[in-house]
């Protein structure tokens, strides 16, 4: 059973603001509440869509991204505060953290996409350099067992992970969660994030919620090539 003392948070959700996003970025507190989150980092693909802290009826969206590298596959940044061009693994990390941010790699271990860690073969020492978290439970992982390797990656690496959904939609959020402890503001977040004391949960969501996501980032590739 979880402590009173702890609030869920989902650190990796997208919106229209993503090619493949289906949420509306004015839906994402009324989201929240539905789904007893306290907050969202909303890793857009590669460039933020805001650099500052949105709070709401004592829930927050965390400025984040989710930046595509040139050598290894796909980076977190949160609490970023300035846009970051997408380059090389490294710069990327390095930006981040210039800027006070955290960086999380996500779904590490994930064999059939093509932006990830397993894929790009992203060495142990850079991770351990420069990755701060390993998302250990990644929703739109197709099969439990990649989150299982993420997580063993976690243990032997001896990082702390994050949970998230790469929720595209409304179905999908939530479906992940990392709980932090005693939190009544940013400052509070970003306490416990460099104090890396994170707990997660969570479950892979069903597979059919990739299909509105599929369909409607063709039609906006379409819509944008006719324009």
């Amino acid at each position: 059973m979880m402590s009173e003392r702890l609030s869920a948070f989902d650190f990796h959700t997208h919106s229209l603001h993503s090619k493949d996003g289906l949420n509306k970025p004015k839906d994402l507190f009324k989201l929240m509440r539905k789904k007893n989150l306290r907050g969202i980092a909303l890793t857009e693909h590669w460039r933020a869509s805001t650099l500052d802290v949105i709070e709401k009826d004592d829930r927050f969206i965390l400025p984040a991204a989710e930046f595509k590298s040139t050598d290894y596959g796909e980076l977190i940044g949160v609490f970023t505060q300035n846009h970051i061009e997408n380059r090389r693994f490294i710069e990327i990390a390095e930006d981040v953290h210039d800027q006070g941010g955290f960086t999380i790699l996500p779904h590490p271990c994930d064999p059939i996409r093509g932006q990830t860690a397993i894929r790009k073969r992203l060495p142990d020492w850079i991770i351990d350099k420069h990755v701060d978290f390993i998302e250990g439970i990644n929703s739109r992982c197709f099969i439990p067992l990649f989150n299982k390797w993420a997580q063993d990656l976690a243990d032997k690496l001896e990082k702390p992970m994050t949970a998230g959904s790469d929720g595209h939609s409304f179905l999908e959020v939530g479906n992940a969660k990392t709980w932090l402890q005693d939190i009544s503001t940013a400052e509070d977040i970003y306490r416990e994030l460099k104090r890396g004391r994170t707990q997660i949960t969570g479950h892979c969501s069903f597979l059919f919620v990739h299909i509105p996501t599929f369909i409607w980032q063709r039609a906006r590739r379409v819509a944008y090539d006719g324009w």
